[in-house]
């Protein structure tokens, strides 16, 4: 990529990091200061971020690294602090990572109504074009809960695109086997019907850390996780989902079906056409995508499939649920260096 190509990306993406105004910190505020940040149009009108992050001393790997977050989440979500971001971590190991962050939400800014598919299709197809044009012909991609599911879609519509190997944590690929979790979408039917539901009011919860009941046990292990990371957690990722992608959801939680919000294209049959390898990641005591609900993308997936529980009964120093899977106390030690692991085997040298 040349000087002038370089220019001109900056300019398209509307490159803002330098000049972002940064308010007062308090005391459970994340900051985000990746080396470049972009917010890009999609090609239906709406927008999403980047954080692009050098690789710190020697770029090892040709193939950068997209990290894209979960329901309900923001770019913090796996790129929290200097300890618990994966994708700082990734840059340490020599890959350069961009961190995306899907419209309507925190630097991508406010959107209309939407649904899984316009992120599917457009927000991904924007993040590989936008990163591709910094000079890869590939990219590696790293995606928690809803944004392992988000590769899948787009690759069942689009299985050559420029993606080489990707890493996939607790992601559920069936809704078929959680305990409880249709009579939960029932509960909350009538939040369904807005055209935001507002999950991001969490924030104002958090100096009191994971509130009791069944939806703290549905998003993380809490003895797993540091109560602190917990609060600022709670204080800084949520963010509010738009009434389509949670009704989107609702509808493969009822029907136990994974398709287009209008039900007429099956995401799960068109992935047998996709053939790059796969590291599926799940936490032994994830209550919202336990290791049999993430395991069944094995039997759609075309290519080679690497598939770890990470628990107690597996090796590991801990049982993982589904949040602590990226912000756990042990994470940084057992989970990063798996994903970097996998990564490093299928990048190319620079």
């Amino acid at each position: 990529m040349t000087r002038r190509q370089a220019a001109r990306l900056g300019r398209m993406a509307d490159l803002f990091s330098r000049t972002m105004t940064r308010g007062k910190e308090g005391l459970l505020t994340l900051t985000f200061r990746p080396d470049e940040l972009y917010r890009v149009p999609t090609d239906d009108g709406a927008a999403i971020s980047l954080g692009r992050y050098h690789a710190r001393g020697e770029r090892r790997h040709a193939e950068p690294v997209i990290l894209c977050h979960g329901l309900g989440a923001n770019r913090f979500h796996l790129d929290f602090d200097e300890q618990y971001s994966l994708a700082r971590y990734l840059a340490r190991s020599g890959f350069e990572t961009w961190v995306m962050e899907l419209r309507g939400r925190g630097l991508a800014g406010d959107c209309s109504d939407f649904t899984f598919d316009d992120q599917a299709e457009h927000d991904v197809r924007t993040a590989l074009r936008t990163v591709i044009s910094t000079g890869s012909k590939e990219v590696l991609w790293v995606g928690h809960s809803k944004g392992g599911l988000m590769l899948y879609a787009h690759l069942a519509r689009n299985p050559q695109a420029p993606v080489r190997a990707a890493a996939i944590l607790g992601s559920p690929f069936t809704f078929a086997v959680q305990p409880g979790l249709r009579t939960f979408i029932q509960k909350v039917e009538p939040l369904l019907r807005l055209k935001v539901i507002p999950t991001g009011r969490v924030t104002s919860i958090a100096l009191l850390g994971a509130p009791p009941g069944p939806l703290s046990r549905y998003m993380m292990l809490a003895e797993n996780m540091e109560p602190d990371v917990v609060r600022r957690a709670l204080a800084n990722v949520p963010a509010n989902i738009a009434g389509g992608v949670g009704r989107q959801f609702a509808r493969w939680i009822s029907t136990n079906r994974f398709t287009t919000y209008d039900g007429g294209f099956d995401y799960r049959e068109a992935l047998s056409g996709v053939r790059i390898p796969f590291l599926l990641l799940a936490g032994s005591k994830d209550l919202l995508a336990p290791p049999m609900s993430v395991a069944r993308a094995k039997e759609a997936l075309g290519g080679p499939v690497k598939f770890l529980v990470a628990g107690r009964g597996h090796g590991f120093g801990a049982d993982y649920g589904h949040a602590d899977l990226v912000l756990g106390r042990r994470a940084p030690d057992e989970i990063f260096p798996l994903v970097e692991a996998f990564l490093s085997a299928h990048a190319t040298r620079p």
